[in-house]
């Protein structure tokens, strides 16, 4: 049964360099090798992926599969990780590999048609079709797109088996191109949409009907060309749906090395030969350049045959690669499982380096909107905002939020900051006030210590009221008297004011450190006196009276200002406390660091 795709566990090696990985299948003996009494030159290790040629040479590969192994294990095993990685937006390569006659079609499904849809013996690209669709289903959170291509190399012409109208006969159309951004681009290759798995596995029917195949004395329906179907996978994710990822999936299969004495091929035949092994030989030169230690940096030869062009980002490139090596058990074809065995050992010291692949066009777009964001904000600053550094994943909603809540607490700051600059006005005036109160209060108490000094003060009336007779002249002592008694209790009233006025003035200076007190009024109202005069004093205390008066009511519009004021100080310092940690977080540091 096969496996879901969520169930698959990726390497961990993800985005670094792995190397590729190499599938042994060997095929069981056909019913020709029976016939001609060959014998199993393999043996398999159990539990181990290694094979032994004959008595004495061992191999190891990443996954070994004997003659007895059905097509679901080797998809299930080995090829299933490649789709995982094909849908986080990796490019894959599964190549099949070996000596004509080997299995490489039969592995690959190179002749698969919609009636074996149900058939066990289904190959590689018939799974990977109807795996991709159904993990396309479990995706709801992407867009997909689908398309794919099919191409056959025959006689180092490059066809194109989506359109079979095209002659073998005359020259190709189609050429090679290499881009620095996208790799390797065929121009002039059909590439078809598709939105079914039923339409995807039209295209490889069609294409599998118009590929080059022919007998020779090893196989009855030998390829005659290297064909490769590539299915690529764009998938639009994120909110917006801005982000492209697009991703590319080769199956190679490869025509048979072959030896003329052994397919004793002639004419056209004989040809096709020729070319199938100069384009094997040109890909064993640059999987030998690629995993020989000693020729580490070094020349690789992509270009001397269009076969290593098109796989050369499968092969040290940008893609996950897993090659199928495909054997013959029968020691009648030892030297050439030989040479497969180690092919495919050298191919395992090839590194790749797959990366995540997003659309050159959706990143540059990507990278325009970020640019003109930043833009944006550093326009804002120089306006006298306050510019947040841009991370380059935060959205775009949540910088405008933050700039508008700034811009707002930035006007309430500026509002309270102009209530406090006029309550300060305000507070000036106020022990402007009271500077010259203080001064008026002291010239009233130089006069009354004149008065004090006055000689009539100093006179002792008790004793001249006791030695006068006249009773009119009696009362007119008395008077004096009781103005000697009123200027005393004037200087003590005038001495309680000027601590009053003192008490106040100090407030006042020490506005900006703490709260006025709010029973500073009733304080400065309870060391105001009640003048007890006489009625010969009366007009002066009732002019004393009327100022101590308005004084208290200055002092009372005084401690209503203070008090607004510290109301403005406590809301600007919230308004503060609140716009600091958005201000370190997200403020422009020095030009030289923009």
């Amino acid at each position: 049964m096969q496996r879901p795709l969520s169930n698959v566990v990726m390497s961990k090696e993800d985005d670094k360099s792995i190397p590729v990985r190499v599938a042994l299948r060997c095929r069981p003996l056909v019913p020709k090798e029976i016939n001609e009494g060959c014998q199993t030159c393999l043996t398999f290790v159990p539990g181990e992926p290694q094979v032994i040629v004959g008595t004495e040479k061992a191999f190891t590969y990443d996954y070994v599969y004997d003659p007895s192994s059905e097509q679901e294990e080797v998809f299930n095993s080995a090829v299933l990780p490649l789709l995982c990685g094909l849908f986080k937006g990796y490019h894959a390569t599964v190549l099949a590999y070996g000596q004509t006659g080997s299995g490489k079609t039969f592995s690959m499904g190179g002749t698969y048609t919609s009636a074996q849809e149900n058939e066990p013996t289904v190959g590689v690209i018939p799974r990977v079709v109807q795996t991709i669709f159904q993990e396309k289903e479990k995706h709801t959170d992407c867009e997909f797109s689908l398309s794919v291509s099919y191409l056959e190399i025959y006689n180092e012409e490059i066809l194109d088996l989506l359109c079979p109208s095209v002659s073998k006969d005359k020259p190709s159309t189609i050429n090679i191109r290499e881009d620095p951004k996208e790799g390797i681009k065929i121009i002039g290759l059909i590439e078809k949409q598709v939105f079914s798995a039923q339409e995807m596995v039209g295209c490889l029917e069609l294409g599998n009907s118009s590929r080059t195949v022919g007998s020779t004395a090893m196989n009855a329906a030998s390829s005659r060309s290297h064909a490769i179907f590539t299915i690529t996978l764009e998938q639009r994710r994120g909110a917006d749906r801005s982000e492209n990822v697009v991703s590319k999936l080769h199956l190679v299969d490869l025509a048979g090395s072959e030896r003329q004495k052994k397919t004793k091929a002639e004419g056209d035949r004989l040809k096709e030969g020729i070319s199938i092994n100069r384009g094997l030989l040109s890909l064993g030169n640059v999987i030998s350049a690629l995993g020989d230690e000693s020729k580490k940096g070094s020349f690789v030869p992509y270009r001397d045959s269009k076969l290593t062009r098109l796989l050369q980002d499968s092969l040290g490139g940008n893609s996950h690669t897993l090659m199928i090596a495909c054997v013959s058990p029968a020691d009648s074809n030892i030297e050439e499982t030989l040479n497969t065995l180690r092919y495919a050992d050298r191919a395992r010291k090839i590194k790749n380096k797959p990366v995540v692949n997003i659309d050159p066009h959706a990143a540059e777009m990507k990278r325009l909107k970020l640019q003109v964001q930043e833009l944006q904000v550093m326009l804002l600053h120089a306006r006298g905002g306050v510019a947040p550094v841009l991370s380059g994943s935060e959205p775009v909603e949540h910088v405008s939020k933050i700039l508008e809540r700034t811009r707002v607490l930035q006007e309430e700051n500026h509002k309270l900051s102009r209530a406090l600059s006029e309550a300060a006005g305000q507070t000036t005036l106020m022990i402007e006030r009271v500077i010259m109160s203080e001064q008026a209060n002291e010239k009233l108490q130089s006069k009354l210590e004149e008065l004090k000094q006055h000689a009539a003060c100093k006179v002792d009336l008790q004793k001249v009221m006791e030695t006068l007779e006249d009773q009119e002249l009696k009362d007119n002592v008395e008077v004096i008297q009781n103005l000697q008694q009123v200027i005393l209790h004037l200087q003590d009233e005038s001495a309680g004011l000027a601590a009053s006025i003192e008490a106040l003035a100090a407030d006042c200076g020490a506005e900006a450190e703490e709260s006025p007190n709010a029973s500073c009024s009733d304080n400065e109202t309870t060391a105001s006196p009640s003048a007890v005069v006489d009625k010969d004093s009366e007009g002066f205390s009732t002019q004393h009276a009327l100022r101590q008066a308005q004084m208290s009511k200055e002092l009372i519009d005084l401690n209503k200002v203070l008090a607004l004021k510290e109301e403005f100080v406590r809301k600007m310092c919230q308004n503060d406390s609140h716009l600091e940690p958005m201000q370190t977080e997200h403020q422009v540091g020095p030009e030289t660091d923009m």
